[in-house]
């Protein structure tokens, strides 16, 4: 209920109560609410907000969290395992990946969870500047921007910075309720992740009123010189500097060309890959220059690739990735912008419903190449996980304490290096705890078998595991099949920690984040998989 409306009701409840007089009750109404500026009750958050895409109704903040619910922060940190980006060779397409989507209206399936603005002499991308600089609380709404809610599950950790996501490039947050309330800040780095930092540990509900410019939607950039850019590009490392160099020269892009114009002819170049079953055999700057060159990967290889090719011709400009996709974003100087090259997955499974308001961005500048794999479409085709989400990591969640799992393609966005862990998750590993619901009709893919490697049976809480093997079914690979890894206690209780994807030959091999939260002592390793088309859902432990 609404002030407005509460207010409403303590009046008819008054002195006049004496002497009843007849009167209508009217429902609250939330249009109404947002023209008004109402709050929400017991908060200081809008009722309600006009957005752009539709009226966006607050989240009720008195929810309190559960245990089951997919949270973020835990173990990703600024030093994690997910803190930095290298790209792998297999470049054919995921087959089905998951995702979560904590804001209203929905940015599926764009939302920021990692960003990385430079370059490393290993080759991997990573953030520029590490030092973390506080996010600023209050002020208004613009007249060009779009506004949100965010609604998300966070676990604290006591003076640790842990992660959160955001809705886009250069978002705002106006207003902000935490319950339990504990005291805590957020930061952000040089490429606009954010993070909150808290001086003790707990599990909260975080809902917030965010703003994000409408042109940070959009890949129209304004018409700005190299002086105006120069100072946001990164030094490329002298390791790719001659690569990227033979790579501008083919793609036909230089500093001869206006900035605007570099960045057309980068985005037509980069959106023509497709995935590919050839996949590359080769290893760091020779890895870039076979992708590029053959117009090979998905969604986080054209990323990869673009933030250095772009960077070599002086544009600033860095990769984007979460738990289902990967894109980019480009600045001119005044704003960052956001440019999806493509390459997503087949199919999307959301944790949640969010089909409720969806965001409409502005209309995309740039041509799409016929057969093209956009966000968009796999974002208007996915379907709602069923058995009500959990936490765990992988495909959407982390182990109650980190950030949301990976997808089935190795790598974000297509990526599977996504935070971890988390708890329970019926939809996941803990469902194949269990018989089939009576009534559910006979899987008859066939059970593939699931081969299980671990390099070091010891693990360190906040620290990665390594897990590796093979899914194959009657003599044939389960290529691209998600695979969810978990632990399970003495006590019985599960944890889901993130999900991997399998490559074309069925084989995963990936870095776990294992969460702060978890007791010292004994777990049993839990590794599962859904299935696809070919194969069916198969559990090892």
């Amino acid at each position: 209920m609404t002030q407005a409306a509460a207010l409403l009701a303590l009046l008819v409840a008054g002195p006049a109560a004496a002497q009843p007089t007849p009167h209508e009750y009217f429902e609250p109404s939330p249009g109404e609410d947002a023209l008004l500026g109402a709050t929400a009750m017991g908060s200081s958050l809008p009722a309600a907000l006009q957005t752009s895409s539709g009226l966006a109704i607050a989240p009720d903040v008195s929810r309190p969290t559960s245990p089951l619910e997919k949270a973020y922060g835990g173990s990703s940190t600024p030093e994690s395992v997910d803190a930095s980006y290298r790209v792998d060779s297999d470049t054919t397409r995921p087959d089905v990946v998951s995702y979560d989507d904590p804001f209203i209206p929905a940015v599926t399936p764009f939302k920021r969870l990692y960003a990385y603005d430079g370059v490393s002499e290993e080759l991997e991308l990573v953030v520029h500047q590490k030092a973390l600089t506080p996010l600023e609380v209050g002020g208004d709404v613009g007249r060009q921007d779009d506004s949100f809610f965010a609604d998300m599950t966070v676990d604290l950790e006591a003076n640790v910075p842990v992660r959160i996501p955001s809705p886009g490039p250069m978002a705002r947050v106006i207003k902000m309720e935490a319950q339990p309330q504990v005291r805590f800040e957020l930061l952000k780095d040089s490429a606009d992740n954010w993070f909150v930092r808290a001086t003790e540990r707990a599990r909260v509900r975080l809902v917030m009123q965010l703003a994000v410019p409408r042109a940070a939607f959009s890949g129209a950039l304004a018409d700005v010189g190299d002086s105006a850019l120069a100072a946001s590009v990164p030094r490329l490392p002298a390791s790719i500097r001659a690569a990227a160099t033979e790579v501008a020269a083919h793609i036909g892009v230089s500093r001869a060309q206006a900035p605007k114009e570099r960045v057309t002819k980068l985005v037509a170049y980069f959106r023509s890959f497709a995935p590919s079953g050839d996949k590359p055999q080769s290893h760091g700057a020779q890895l870039y220059l076979d992708l590029v060159m053959g117009k090979k990967g998905v969604c986080r290889h054209r990323a990869y690739a673009f933030v250095i090719t772009a960077h070599a011709v002086g544009i600033p400009a860095r990769m984007i990735r979460n738990e289902a996709h990967a894109w980019v974003e480009v600045y001119d100087g005044h704003v960052w912008h956001r440019i999806d090259l493509g390459g997503a997955a087949a199919r999307m499974e959301l944790e949640e419903d969010t089909s409720q308001l969806v965001h409409q961005p502005p209309a995309d500048p740039y041509d799409w190449p016929a057969g093209s794999e956009r966000g968009t479409d796999m974002a208007s085709n996915a379907s709602t996980s069923q058995g009500g989400g959990d936490p765990g990591a992988s495909g959407g969640d982390p182990g109650g304490s980190s950030g949301p799992m990976s997808s089935a393609d190795p790598q974000a966005g297509s990526d599977p290096a996504s935070p971890p862990s988390s708890p329970p998750s019926p939809s996941l590993l803990s469902s194949l705890l269990s018989d089939s619901p009576p009534g559910e009709p006979a899987d008859e893919r066939p059970i593939p078998e699931l081969e299980v490697q671990l390099p070091k049976p010891e693990a360190r809480r906040g620290h990665p595991l390594s897990v590796r093997g093979q899914v194959s079914a009657r003599g044939a690979s389960c290529a691209g099949v998600r695979v969810d890894i978990g632990l399970k206690s003495d006590t019985g209780a599960i944890y889901v920690l993130q999900s991997l994807a399998a490559d074309s030959e069925g084989r995963f091999d990936g870095a776990v984040m294992v969460p702060f939260h978890l007791g010292v002592g004994e777990y049993e390793l839990l590794v599962s998989t859904p299935g696809n088309d070919r194969c069916g859902a198969a559990l090892n432990h």
